[in-house]
């Protein structure tokens, strides 16, 4: 086999894909690629990694010559299927042929299996006369898993309360700030008190959020 020859010719198993820029809208434009070939990231490959790939992980193979530009780190190849990939390591390959790109489902491997909107505040004059926010939807279907991280108690006009705090983890780059709310799929509304970024890519945004009540 030659190894330059066309990838589409010599390889089965392949499907269509589409690579995205990092930090662009999901779903939103990016670049087809209609032969591109998924392998599983093995246990053996894992382990030899230092921990930086999980078996979970797959490697994408794609034609060089489906594309205009070379995949970048936190690239996203959206799958058909629907599935979101961050591509975390990049190689070329087959003496220039083709892109190996090693990539994350952050929602299969860090088991995102809660999903959140995110509302923000709109500021308008009420009747008074003074700025009252109102609630829109800012984003939904964000997958997320909620850690909760612990309950204080406090005393607030000499009546207790409680105020359950949580960790709210999330694969996608957010901006938020204290315009933002975070709604549960049961409805529980959460105040945003910060967010740390992910070190690397791949790993979690983490925000840190306690339980309010709709304003």
């Amino acid at each position: 086999m030659d190894p330059t020859s066309d990838f589409a010719a010599v390889c089965d198993g392949l499907e269509a894909v589409t690579l995205c820029r990092r930090g662009s809208i999901p779903g939103g434009p990016g670049t087809v690629i209609p032969h591109a070939l998924r392998r599983q990231v093995t246990t053996r490959e894992a382990a030899a990694s230092n921990g930086k790939y999980t078996a979970n992980d797959v490697t994408w193979h794609l034609p060089a010559a489906e594309l205009h530009d070379a995949p970048r780190l936190g690239d996203v190849v959206l799958s058909g299927e629907g599935c979101q990939w961050t591509v975390l390591d990049v190689q070329r390959t087959t003496l220039g042929s083709r892109w190996r790109c090693t990539a994350r489902n952050a929602t299969v491997v860090y088991g995102l299996d809660d999903c959140i909107t995110i509302v923000k505040a709109i500021y308008r004059k009420g009747a008074g006369g003074a700025a009252e926010p109102t609630w829109l939807p800012w984003k939904t279907g964000v997958r997320a898993r909620i850690q909760p991280a612990e309950m204080r108690v406090g005393s607030q006009h000499e009546a207790r309360e409680a105020t359950t705090r949580c960790q709210i983890f999330v694969a996608e780059e957010l901006v938020l700030d204290q315009t933002h709310r975070i709604q549960a799929a049961d409805g529980t509304l959460y105040k945003v008190l910060g967010t740390s970024r992910a070190q690397r890519i791949g790993e979690l945004l983490t925000i840190d959020a306690e339980v309010t009540p709709w304003p």
